[in-house]
């Protein structure tokens, strides 16, 4: 079965809604009375409409028969029909009509609630799903009000309005106009499509006529996909200039559809972006692309294609896949289609369940930086990994096997050869712990890892390269807990880990490894290795303590300090890393987590200097009004890493509503190593019940000379109310 691609719609108070009240006891006594009097009447006068129609069901204060034979209902009346309710202050049924006038004020609703008639008076047929009603108000799926002298139903599917007024802005008193509003000769519902049509129509913003359209079809409020024009969207940059955007949706059926939008820019830039989605039994696919003829590149065409999904296989499997490629390296860039640095595409194929994981996955990338040349990048990735954990038996704790391949390959060419290589590996390991007297728990382990590679294209190795890395491990924790003022909680644990490994082996070109981190999450591991073209070897102390505090108030932090201390220095890492030589820099990691929204993460690495070599502190806020998430980052410079220069970076990125309808939002980062700013924006929303505008402005400012600088600015308006833009209610009317 497949699965349709609609959104799910948001709930809305209901327009119009009556408070249920209490029958009293002779109101039901007269509603039987004439349950029984319509059945006795319909089985005499129409014996065949009885057989064939639904019952009906009415409740008044008041009900009593004039002649000749014309029943009359009053005070409170509610005639219930199939899925139809009408309420009204009086109502006559005439038999040889076989029509209702009913009087109000009246409400005709629908058993869903998606269409409500509000209406001073109307005349229908017994079932009250044809008729004319008179000074009416229809509400579409609690949102589109549409106000019109006369309204005719008719076939049980078409509410047509004339002389009509459409809008789902509220008026208040301070204000008869609406916002916008759409005034038609001739409007037309058709409760089956869930369609609107307007004949004469006449757009106008605060009672100002914008646009005249013969005929406009636009779908109901109820109906969130339905084959149209989307929000256009309006854009300024220096680069293409003024553009405008106007996609159109395509519902080809409930489980896929397209969407096709022109983009046409002063820069005499011509556009079509492209979007295919599928949703399937096993899962969803989605495609998109985009062809441009711009001045930017005369020569050609600019183009990029994208894909990605997601699918469920036998056995446990999932498939995941996304790719994308481009024309040019600043084709992406200069429309907006992605900020990356680097083009992705994989296709995995993963299973994971309890004590078992196993994956292949194929990968291809391309650098956008300018400088990097791609012949001489690992573009082309081929892994398979499968690993295993089970209980040893006998000498008891818990084992490890792993198995992986691993083969990359750079696209050289006859001027630039770029080295290929393929590497497979093995790797077992063994860890039991033990509690002690006094608390203490004890760890001992063993590992071996075996690596075989094969190395194409670099005359440094002409032969294949095997190594073989045993190691032994040995740890001691000693977890102290204690109840603090207030009932908080202290928990402080130090760790004492030692590792011996052999120093001497063989090693493959590094190629996977190149930039090993450190932080809390290895500090107590046998490698920081990412990769297995590189293991870490010889005797070594991992050393390290952490205190954590449980608050009753619903926050918590933890404190984590370590290092690493090594009889030798391996010259395993590069000079700039913070791992190198025989003693590591320090770590310290401090994390808050707050009951009211506040998280804070700092981890700094710093020398017996105190300077620091690596810190990233990050802090984010979420409170009822809006969002905060600003992170400072300051990486020391390591030509091993490719990075000549030192980076830091001041990044903020935040959102406020400012009133109900007004959200501010900013964002920048600023490079703190130039002393310059690298990217500012800035966007404000305005948001009621029947409109929504957005307006942002964006800086890049370069990056070091090698990327221009651009200034964008982007506007979207958008009607709410109408097929697939819920409204929202007004809380209150506003001068």
């Amino acid at each position: 079965m497949t699965r349709p691609l609609r959104p799910p719609m948001p709930s809305s108070p209901v327009a119009g809604a009556v408070a249920p009240r209490a029958a009293a006891p002779w109101r039901a006594g007269a509603m039987v009375w004439l349950v029984l009097w319509l059945v006795a009447w319909a089985m005499v006068a129409t014996p065949l409409r009885a057989q064939t129609a639904d019952a009906a069901a009415l409740v008044a204060d008041r009900v009593f028969v004039a002649a000749p034979g014309r029943l009359i209902a009053e005070g409170n009346v509610e005639v219930f029909f199939g899925d139809l309710r009408l309420r009204a202050a009086r109502i006559e049924y005439d038999p040889e009509g076989d029509r209702i006038a009913a009087t109000g004020p009246l409400t005709l609703r629908s058993g869903g609630g998606d269409v409500l008639v509000l209406a001073d008076m109307a005349e229908l047929d017994r079932d009250l799903r044809n008729g004319l009603i008179r000074s009416a108000r229809v509400v579409l799926g609690e949102q589109m009000q549409v106000a019109s002298g006369e309204v005719v139903r008719s076939s049980g599917r078409y509410t047509e309005m004339r002389r009509a007024i459409a809008s789902s802005c509220e008026i208040c008193t301070e204000s008869q106009t609406p916002l916008w509003e759409i005034r038609a000769r001739r409007v037309i519902h058709d409760e089956e499509e869930r369609q609107i049509h307007f004949q004469g129509a006449q757009f106008r913003v605060m009672g100002v006529p914008l646009a005249y359209l013969p005929h406009l079809r636009v779908p109901d409020p109820t109906l969130d996909r339905a084959t149209g024009v989307l929000r256009p969207a309006f854009s300024f940059d220096n680069v293409l200039g003024y553009g405008v955007r106007l996609p159109y949706f395509i519902a080809i059926a409930d489980d896929r559809d397209l969407t096709v939008t022109p983009f046409l820019a002063s820069g005499r830039s011509r556009t079509v972006e492209l979007r295919y989605r599928q949703a399937f039994a096993s899962g969803t696919a989605e495609f998109r692309g985009a062809v441009s003829r711009d001045t930017v590149q005369p020569d050609g065409l600019r183009y990029f294609g994208a894909a990605e999904g997601d699918f469920a296989l036998a056995g446990g499997y999932r498939l995941r896949f996304s790719g994308i490629a481009a024309s040019d390296d600043t084709y992406l860039n200069d429309y907006g289609f992605a900020t990356a640095r680097r083009l992705t595409s994989e296709a995995v194929v993963e299973r994971v369940v309890r004590d078992d994981w196993r994956r292949v996955e194929a990968l291809h990338f391309h650098s956008l930086r300018p400088g990097d040349n791609n012949a001489l990048l690992p573009a082309q990735v081929l892994r398979a990994d499968w690993e295993r954990r089970f209980d040893v038996p006998g000498i008891g704790g818990r084992g490890m096997l792993a198995f992986g391949l691993h083969a990359h390959r750079r696209p050289s060419d006859a001027d630039v050869l770029g080295r290929d290589m393929a590497r497979a590996s093995a790797l077992a390991d063994w860890r039991r712990d033990s509690v002690l007297p006094g608390g203490l728990v004890a760890a001992v382990g063993a590992r071996v890892a075996v690596d075989h590679a094969r190395v194409g294209q670099d005359t440094n190795f002409p032969q294949p390269v095997t190594r073989v890395t045993p190691a032994v491990m040995a740890e001691l924790r000693w977890p102290w807990v204690r109840d603090g003022a207030g009932a908080a909680r202290h928990v402080v644990e130090p760790v004492a880990q030692v590792i011996w490994s052999p120093r001497d082996g063989d090693d493959p070109p590094n190629d996977t490894s190149r930039m090993p981190e450190f932080d809390e999450g290895n500090l107590f591991t046998h490698d920081r290795f990412a990769g297995g073209d590189r293991r870490e070897r010889g005797l070594r102390a991992n050393l390290g303590a952490s205190w954590t505090r449980h608050d009753p108030a619903g926050w918590s932090s933890t404190l984590t300090v370590g290092r690493i201390l090594r009889q030798r220095d391996p010259a395993l890492f590069s000079p700039g890393s913070p791992l190198s030589g025989a003693r590591s820099d320090w770590l310290a990691s401090l994390r808050f987590d707050g009951a009211d929204g506040l998280s804070l993460t700092n981890r700094t690495l710093f020398g017996d200097d105190l300077r620091p070599s690596r810190t990233d502190l990050q802090l984010d806020y979420a409170w009822s009004a809006g969002t905060l998430s600003t992170s400072v980052m300051h990486i020391r410079a390591d030509p091993a890493e490719d990075r000549a220069d030192t980076t830091s970076e001041w990044r903020v990125d935040a959102g406020v509503a400012v009133d109900e309808n007004w959200t501010a939002r900013v964002d920048w980062r600023y490079d703190l190593a130039d002393n310059r700013m690298a990217r500012a924006g800035l966007g404000v929303e305005f948001r009621n019940e029947c409109v929504a505008v957005d307006l942002s402005v964006s800086r890049k400012f370069g990056e070091g000379g090698s990327v221009a600088r651009a200034t964008n600015v982007g506007l979207s308006v958008g009607l709410l109310g109408i097929g697939g833009s819920p409204a929202t209610r007004r809380s209150r009317c506003a001068q």
